[in-house]
């Protein structure tokens, strides 16, 4: 599971972790606290609290900042520090978003931008997922991996590149498969997407064809 292998990874003291609510684990939260290792993450809908002190905040996209505790018996039990509750209004989804934090004396604002910022690298891999079209590993120790994903990431680059500088209407993707059908021809990238290539058919072949099907 994710949340396990999460588990696994040494994360240094003094670093600050936007975590996804998908890996709410409340005795990883308490490692986290106990390391002085600060996170942020949401907050899951069936999670009980208790407010312990609400604190002042200046931001117009904050609704409340509250220290709070778990009530729920495992949560409670898992992690029994108190812990930021902040409820903030996302203009770019239009939703109200509740986040929960161990840092206690950064600003509600600062807490909500660092949490977005992660949307930032979910964008990134989803763009590589997408594009460049890694469906298998050839190897699986780190060092492939990380070896696949650059070679990957720099054809990807090459091919951007090369679209804008021959300002063609072919998408990147539309262009990826042309070097694919092309891969043994001895034709520059230019001359495939020129579209001299693209003849139509001979109108005397068209018609021998005709003249078959019927």
């Amino acid at each position: 599971r994710d949340v396990s292998a999460a588990r696994s990874f040494h994360v240094p003291p003094g670093n600050f972790l936007a975590i996804d609510r998908g890996y709410t684990d409340y005795k990883q939260y308490k490692h986290y606290t106990n390391n002085n290792i600060r996170f942020v993450t949401r907050l899951k809908r069936n999670a009980d609290t208790k407010v312990i002190k609400t604190l002042s905040y200046s931001s117009k996209r904050v609704f409340s900042d509250e220290i709070v505790i778990f009530t729920g018996l495992n949560a409670a039990s898992d992690y029994p520090f108190p812990i930021r509750k902040i409820r903030y209004y996302d203009p770019d989804t239009d939703k109200e978003l509740v986040f929960l934090s161990n840092d206690l004396k950064l600003d509600a604002q600062t807490i909500a931008d660092i949490y977005k910022a992660r949307w930032e690298i979910e964008l990134f891999f989803k763009t590589i997922k997408q594009n460049l079209k890694i469906k298998r590993f050839i190897g699986t120790s780190r060092n492939a991996v990380w070896t696949q994903v650059w070679i990957a990431m720099i054809a990807y680059l090459l091919i951007s590149y090369f679209k804008f500088s021959q300002r063609t209407k072919y998408s990147i993707q539309k262009i990826f498969k042309l070097i694919h059908v092309n891969l043994f021809e001895q034709k520059s990238l230019v001359d495939m997407l020129s579209d001299k290539l693209f003849k139509p058919p001979d109108p005397i072949i068209i018609n021998q064809i005709s003249l078959f099907e019927t």
